[in-house]
């Protein structure tokens, strides 16, 4: 049964875990992989990401422009990646992706849980299809970074 507030997709990519972790993890390179985020600027931390750190998320969708702030809830190099949107609010939106080596493949999921959708009194959900839609720039941005790692 497919949640109202949460979805994922997932994807085989002929890349190592750790090229994977260290391009998602690349706050220049992590937008030219989604559909909606168009730039991340990073608020605090030096060097690789880590727990606590903060960006801002800079997205897009048709006319409507948003920014949000981000923090670093897991930075597990190679093998997980997730931040809360934003840090520290009670309906935060967690975004994670998960690495796992499977012979000369990582099999690379992303997963959304946004309860927010579940509030039709508060933006964002009073979107009709937003939970969905979600979910495809999911399997879009995986595809993008396939395509990125692979080629």
């Amino acid at each position: 049964m497919t949640s109202p507030i949460a979805g994922s997709a997932t994807v085989r990519i002929a890349a190592p875990p750790e090229a994977v972790y260290e391009f998602l993890t690349d706050l220049d390179r992590l937008p030219t992989l989604s559909p909606e985020c168009q730039r991340c600027e990073r608020d605090t931390g030096e060097g690789p990401l880590a727990v606590g750190d903060r960006f801002t998320g800079h997205n897009a969708v048709g006319d409507y422009t948003w920014s949000a702030q981000c923090q670093v809830t897991v930075a597990e190099p190679a093998v997980e990646f997730a931040y809360d949107v934003p840090p520290n609010f009670s309906h935060a939106t967690r975004w994670r992706y998960t690495m796992a080596a499977d012979g000369d493949e990582t099999v690379v999921t992303e997963y959304f849980d946004a309860p927010l959708l579940a509030r039709p009194d508060i933006y964002p959900g009073r979107i009709e299809g937003r939970r969905d839609g979600l979910e495809a720039a999911c399997e879009a941005t995986l595809a993008a970074l396939k395509e990125a790692l692979e080629s």
